[in-house]
């Protein structure tokens, strides 16, 4: 419920119309008591609420015997008005500003403090790119973005991704990641990254309470993001194929390898 309260008002209700209306999703009719009783809202506020929801044409009103009682638009239903409402203010949005049009500049960096931003910036870059998708992720983020990667995949774009963990998806070339044992680990954060096109990239670092992420088309910047993915899909594919002799010359866990500085570990 409390999800479902928190998205509601991403799309623009207040607090107490999206409490009232998955308050009468739970239990339908109800009088405008009820539903501030059911939902915690002052009974001073309640039929404001309702007089928004109904002008939304979230809610209408029954008449009973007694009293006036309320029911809400299915949620199925609510979900498609609200799309249909979205892609024509969107399309009128888009003919008003076509005038203002200017050249992206590419210099800039775009600073990220959300993780729900973030990953609707991955979607997008993902949704639009046409040649190649490079990926870093763990678990939680591939699942956010797999059926946009597949909508990708069917029009035809190249997809590699390393992926921290075990995972039983396919899609593209898969690479797995140990999770131990990497700075990741070490930090208690998980890293994210994406590069699409060569032309556009995303970095992020999660954690439970915070998400930071920078986005940018800066040519060095989109550079230097690649070249570190394809990096690590090269170590990963070397590893693949000569682990035991690695283990033999580095060690067990690579102690050799990963000692970056001193060279005669190496």
């Amino acid at each position: 419920m409390d999800t479902a309260i928190s998205k509601l008002a991403r799309l623009g209700f207040t607090n107490y119309e999206a409490k009232a209306y998955t308050a009468l999703l739970k239990e339908h009719p109800l009088t405008a008591y009820e539903i501030a009783k059911n939902s915690g809202i002052p009974s001073s506020k309640i039929y404001e609420v309702i007089r928004k929801l109904e002008n939304r044409n979230t809610i209408q009103s029954i008449h009973s015997k007694n009293s006036k009682l309320f029911i809400p638009l299915s949620p199925d239903e609510f979900v498609q008005n609200f799309r249909l409402t979205v892609e024509d203010n969107l399309q009128v949005v888009s003919n008003a500003l076509k005038g203002f049009k200017v050249g992206i500049n590419a210099s800039y960096t775009w600073h990220i403090n959300s993780y729900d931003d973030m990953m609707v910036r991955a979607q997008r870059m993902i949704k639009t790119a046409r040649n190649t998708i490079l990926l870093l992720t763990w678990p939680d983020e591939l699942s956010r973005t797999i059926n946009t990667l597949h909508e990708a995949l069917e029009q035809h774009a190249k997809i590699a991704i390393v992926h921290y963990g075990a995972t039983t998806i396919k899609i593209g070339q898969i690479y797995q990641h140990p999770v131990n044992d990497t700075i990741y680990a070490e930090k208690g954060v998980r890293g994210f990254t994406l590069v699409t096109d060569s032309r556009e990239a995303l970095i992020g670092k999660i954690n439970d309470e915070h998400t930071e992420a920078i986005w940018s088309m800066n040519e060095v910047f989109v550079m230097n993001a690649e070249d570190y993915l394809r990096h690590d899909i090269y170590m990963l594919k070397i590893l693949r194929r000569f682990n035991p002799k690695l283990k033999e010359i580095f060690g067990e866990k690579y102690e050799g390898l990963v000692n970056i500085y001193d060279a005669e570990k190496v």
